[in-house]
């Protein structure tokens, strides 16, 4: 059951959010342009990231476009050892025969094997772009928010590119749990994707879900449910409007077609934990 908490903030209640489906019927991937699922905090190993790969899997079974898998770090818990990249990275994931692009976490970097993680996948150090039909996917690394990356992420956001934009990074925005929002992302960060109006931002390092409006129309997610122990979520933070918070283990799924972005939380058992309607940006 989703847990809905109020939180202040300087906005008002998100445009264009639809009540939790009863559920995980939304549109097939015959009808999306394109889709890819997000989820964080998870290489842990244990039953909990098993079922949320399960979980994964029966998504993409049942229709959903899923082109690839979107991680927001802490990706190989405790300390990123390449010992358990298989375990971790490969082995639940094995059936979905997607691609993996990842952002680092504070757990895969704390060791000094964060270079080595993203070797593994074939992927290169962060900033990185990836692109999907009608979507552009900005991984930036959130235990360095530095000057440099700020200047990518303008230069990013200023060129041509798909009217959708998608940023991923692992320490939130904002966030009202344990760690909380990160102020040098705040200070470096958001004025840029407020100033562009980015559709979509893509955290974790909260180990539950949540989701927040600006006042601008941005709307930044916490999905770190991915399999690490939970976190509670609270009320008494300065946030933009949360829309929905819920500490559940879970995934977030992304589909873009030519006029809309559906974004839907997944439980670990396949229940509809919230979902929001986002319209594309004219071009």
């Amino acid at each position: 059951m989703l847990s809905v908490t109020a939180c202040s903030g300087r906005s008002g209640p998100a445009a264009g959010t639809t009540p939790p489906a009863p559920s995980a019927s939304v549109s097939r991937a015959a009808d999306g342009r394109s889709g890819f699922v997000a989820f964080g905090d998870f290489g842990t190993g244990d039953a909990a990231q098993r079922a949320v790969a399960r979980a994964i899997e029966t998504w993409a079974r049942t229709g959903h476009r899923v082109d690839a898998l979107v991680t927001t770090g802490d990706n190989v818990y405790p300390d990123g050892s390449p010992s358990l990249f298989a375990s971790r990275l490969d082995q639940p994931y094995r059936t979905l025969r997607r691609p993996m692009w990842i952002t680092l976490g504070n757990h895969d970097v704390q060791n000094g094997h964060g270079t080595a993680e993203l070797r593994h996948l074939g992927l290169p150090k962060p900033p990185y772009a990836k692109r999907l039909p009608g979507v552009q996917l900005l991984f930036l690394d959130a235990d360095r928010p530095d000057a440099a990356q700020t200047r990518w992420l303008e230069d990013r956001l200023s060129a041509a590119g798909p009217p959708v934009r998608v940023v991923v990074f692992h320490q939130p925005a904002w966030s009202c749990s344990l760690h909380g929002s990160t102020p040098a992302v705040d200070a470096r960060w958001v004025p840029v994707l407020e100033r562009h109006r980015v559709t979509l931002v893509l955290n974790g390092h909260d180990h539950n879900y949540q989701r927040f409006t600006s006042a601008r129309g941005v709307t930044y997610i916490v999905t770190g449910g991915g399999g690490a122990a939970l976190y509670p979520v609270a009320s008494d933070c300065r946030t933009p409007h949360r829309a929905a918070a819920v500490s559940r283990h879970h995934f977030t799924a992304v589909e873009i077609t030519a006029t809309r972005v559906t974004v839907t939380a997944v439980s670990d058992a396949g229940a509809v934990l919230d979902r929001v309607v986002l319209p594309v940006p004219r071009s």
